[in-house]
This record gives C-alpha cells, sequence and structure tokens, in this order.
C-alpha cells in the first residue's frame, strides 16, 4: 500500500544540534520520521525501518579535452535502525511516529566537510534518506522520503586561541641582499573582516653595501583563493583567483640601514546573494547555506579549498621577492564568533548531560478500538467518517 512518510525537525529548531566540528558539543542530527496511509483510515504493514545520511560531492573543471563534471556520494557515519518487526508478528498501523537522534561522526576522526556551493564549479549537500520494507516479502529497502541537511562547521571560528595569535613568515631574496616578512595579526576571517598586513623590507647585515644601493619599487598584497580537484583521470588540478589585490607604490624609496615596514588594510569581500540574476545562487532545497561569502576553507575528497595572503615585493638592485602564507576563511565575521561563544559552552554543557538513549515511537495499531478517532475520525451509527474543517 502507498505510505506517506515525512521527516520533521525538532519544534522551532534546526534538525542539525550541537556544532560540527566541535565534538564537545556532541554534533547530531534530531527529528522525527511520520507515517502515514496515503488512503486516510486504511490500516498499513511495517516491517523494517531505517535512517542513512549521504554527501554528495560535485566538482565541474576543464581538462585538456573538454569541460569535465564528476559526481560521487558517500555514507556519513553508520545507518541508524529505527524499527525492526518481530518475526512472528503481523501488525498493521494506521500511523506510526518513530523519533530519531544520528549521531555525526567525530571531527577529529572523520571531518565533515561543511555544506557549500561555488557556482557551477563545486558543490558539497548532504541527504537523510528513509528507508523502509513494508513486508517480509519484500527483499530490498527502498527510499520513501528525504531531506536536505545543512552541515556548517565551527572549529575554524575566530575564538579559538590557535588563530588568536597571528602569524609572520620572512624569506631570504634569491641573492641573499634583503629580508622580507609578512606580519598578521589573526589567521582566521569572515566576510567583511579587516585584513591587517605589516610588510617588511630589511637588509641582510652581510650585505650592507648591496642592501644600502637597493630600492623599492612597488609592494603588492593579494588574498588568494585556490581552487583544488582530486580527479582520478586528470590527477590533481589547481585553480588560483585573486580574491582582492592592493598595491602600494613606493617610488624608489632606499631599504636603508633598519629597514622599511608598511602597513597594508582591507577586507575580506562579501557576495550579495539577493541578486536574483546571481550565478551562484544556491538553492534552499539542497541545504546550502545563504552565507554572505561565496567560498571558504574546507577540504574534502574531490575538492580542497585553500586561501593565501601573498606578499610581493618589486625592488631594483635586487631579485624581486614574494611570500605567501596560508590563512583561514570562514563564513563568520569576527561579531558572529564572538556571539557564538557562548552557545558552543552552553552546548559543550548540554551534551555532558545528555544520556544517550534510544527515543520511543508512537504507533496508532489498527486493531486499536479507538484508533481512527485519534485519527481525527467521528464515530457515527453508520461507521467513522473523518472531519472536515473548512
Amino acid at each position: 500500500m502507498p505510505l506517506q512518510v515525512n521527516i520533521r525537525g525538532p519544534p522551532n529548531s534546526d534538525f542539525v544540534l550541537g556544532y560540527p566540528g566541535i565534538d564537545a558539543t556532541w554534533p547530531r542530527i534530531a527529528g522525527v520520521v511520520e507515517i502515514r496511509s496515503e488512503t486516510a483510515g486504511q490500516p498499513f504493514k511495517l516491517k523494517s525501518l531505517k535512517l542513512q545520511l549521504y554527501r554528495t560531492e560535485e566538482i565541474q573543471y576543464t581538462s585538456t579535452l573538454r569541460t569535465q563534471r564528476i559526481e560521487q556520494s558517500y555514507l556519513v557515519g553508520q545507518e541508524l535502525a529505527l524499527f525492526e518487526a518481530p518475526p512472528t508478528v503481523q501488525n498493521q498501523f494506521y500511523a506510526a511516529d518513530l523519533p530519531f537522534v544520528y549521531s555525526l561522526p567525530l571531527s577529529r576522526e572523520f571531518p565533515l566537510p561543511a555544506s557549500m556551493q561555488i557556482a557551477k564549479q563545486a558543490k558539497i549537500t548532504y541527504r537523510l534518506d528513509a528507508q523502509l520494507k513494508e513486508s517480509e516479502n519484500q527483499t530490498k529497502y527502498e527510499t520513501a522520503a528525504y531531506c536536505p541537511i545543512t552541515i556548517v562547521r565551527y572549529d575554524n571560528i575566530r575564538v579559538f586561541q590557535q588563530y588568536l595569535q597571528g602569524n609572520s613568515l620572512i624569506k631570504e631574496s634569491d641573492d641573499k641582499v634583503v629580508y622580507v616578512t609578512l606580519q598578521v595579526d589573526y589567521t582566521s576571517f569572515g566576510p567583511g573582516d579587516i585584513i591587517r598586513v605589516v610588510a617588511g623590507i630589511t637588509p641582510n647585515p652581510d650585505w650592507t653595501h648591496r642592501s644600502s644601493k637597493v630600492k623599492l619599487q612597488q609592494i603588492t598584497v593579494k588574498l588568494e583563493e585556490e581552487l583544488r580537484f582530486n580527479t582520478t583521470s586528470d590527477g590533481t588540478i589547481s585553480k588560483m583567483t585573486t580574491v582582492r589585490s592592493h598595491k602600494v607604490p613606493l617610488d624608489s624609496a632606499k631599504v636603508g640601514p633598519h629597514g622599511q615596514y608598511h602597513e597594508i588594510t582591507f577586507s575580506v569581500p562579501t557576495s550579495d546573494r539577493s541578486a536574483r540574476d546571481s550565478s551562484y545562487i544556491p538553492s534552499s532545497d539542497d541545504g546550502i547555506p545563504n552565507s554572505t561569502i561565496s567560498s571558504f576553507s574546507t577540504a574534502s575528497s574531490l575538492l580542497v579549498v585553500n586561501y593565501y595572503i601573498s606578499l610581493a615585493v618589486k625592488m631594483s638592485g635586487c631579485k624581486d621577492v614574494e611570500v605567501r602564507m596560508p590563512v583561514t576563511i570562514t563564513p563568520f565575521n569576527k561579531d558572529i564568533c564572538a556571539s557564538l561563544t557562548g552557545p558552543i559552552n552552553s552546548g559543550i554543557e548540554t551534551a555532558r548531560t545528555v544520556t544517550v538513549h534510544k527515543p520511543q515511537g508512537t504507533f496508532i495499531l489498527a486493531n486499536d478500538r479507538s484508533a481512527l478517532q485519534s485519527l481525527g475520525f467521528l464515530k457515527l451509527s453508520n461507521g467513522y467518517q473523518r472531519i472536515q474543517i473548512e
């Protein structure tokens, strides 16, 4: 008999509870599977029901011959068995509500990439499938319902010490005349965040005679995005794009005995996804979060997205120097990151007190005398009639 199966989340809440990427908050998917007969008042049989979470990755790239498209799906974690009828019992139901809690894999063991879409080049989505068997004779499960799941990672936001310490890199020119230093205050940024870069050019004390003749022409600071596609047929394909670039002319200034330091600031660009002609508007049906940033740092089987801050110094009397530092770009700016500190701490405390147990389902059996009345049918002298409210 055709069944009507729906997957619903907790009231006034998202399907995903906890904070994926932070294992102490016990990231999990919670909800209820509702099963009804498509014909109201008709009983149905149910042998077994299970849930499976799938991740689908899609990439599109240009090879030497043509544009290639690859799509792969993966089972996330272990399937969750919600219901299994005893072999000797052949109950019939008018309705069944089966609550569930689907634990996500630990991030330190199986890190899940976040749901995202980068124009037509890449897409990562999650889908929760409800698969069932209605009778003993049915050998294979069939997908009765599914719903998109949005996964957002919180382990790379600017509230953790590793992103608050800043970073610096130093590189010597190939002719060993000067040193170039790149320094940033933080290593995690979100849409609209200000990136402050300090560029230093200092002479090599062992080559003071040559370094005194060096003249600085220009400093260029860039925020760069690297898309790396992992393919089996074409190997690893990397595509580098400049997200933002700033040039500072120095008008042949000399390095001097104490060197020169320049501060450059710029912001991480944001995206206006309210524009309907935008080519990368995500579909809410796919579970893609409607972020104000087009892409962010992530790593999956087919796709890796990296970001770098690069510093290029153009000089005369010395070979040019370029320094590149990896940074993390997230969907959350510093203000949102600060607001998440309290909820994350609360989620950790909640996870400590939650008792893991299998939720009990609610069944309306066909042999229950009041079953139809509980489904909204009115008992009349000539039988049952469903109440219609207009």
